[in-house]
């Protein structure tokens, strides 16, 4: 078993409880973690990249094998400290690493394979985002549409906050027909979060 992680300051109160939760049974796919190392080189370096790589003992994911969920905390809490210093606090770098990590998903063979499936078309995709997801990542989803544009999102035994979520959500709809795209995430549980999207 790997050692305890050890988290400074407020980035204990992100990561340890999370880390808490997680079992040997909630791991990702290796698209999600290269996604995730490639947003880091964006937003922050090649240097950042390795350092991230090195904490987590793995500087390369293969797309469709299946890693601990434990890797992805220790790669982007130790990202996290550096990349707040250019790009702002917390949710905002979270956000945006979320949308990096959406848009290299969509350039991915099973992101190809998915916008295919939705023909561009917003609902469709949003009422298969529970089966997107699961291409990369355990956990539950759900859709309860609210409206014709207007829905909530529902995740459950998810390990990344909600801000991450956020920015990938609105990613993955820009590439679609939706406009003006307004996502508004909640946590209401260490690893429960609800999103409220709508579009024009």
């Amino acid at each position: 078993m790997s050692p305890p992680l050890e988290f400074p300051g407020r980035e204990a109160t992100l990561w340890a409880p999370r880390l808490a939760q997680a079992t040997s049974e909630d791991m990702a796919r290796g698209l999600f973690f290269q996604g995730a190392l490639r947003a880091i080189r964006v937003l922050g370096d090649e240097e950042l990249a390795a350092r991230c790589a090195a904490a987590c003992g793995q500087a390369w994911f293969f797309d469709f094998f299946n890693y601990s969920i434990r890797l992805f905390l220790e790669m982007v809490s130790t990202a996290l400290p550096p990349l707040m210093e250019r790009h702002g606090e917390a949710e905002c770098t979270l956000w945006l690493m979320g949308h990096c990590v959406a848009t290299d998903f969509l350039e991915s063979e099973a992101g190809r394979a998915m916008q295919v499936l939705v023909r561009g078309e917003a609902r469709r995709l949003v009422n298969h985002l529970p089966s997107t997801y699961l291409v990369s990542v355990n956990g539950t989803r759900s859709v309860e549409w609210l409206g014709p544009q207007h829905c909530r999102f529902t995740m459950k035994r998810d390990f990344a906050p909600a801000a991450f979520h956020e920015g990938m959500l609105v990613a993955m709809l820009e590439r679609m027909d939706a406009r003006r795209v307004h996502v508004v995430g909640v946590q209401t549980g260490v690893l429960d979060s609800e999103y409220d999207i709508s579009w024009r």
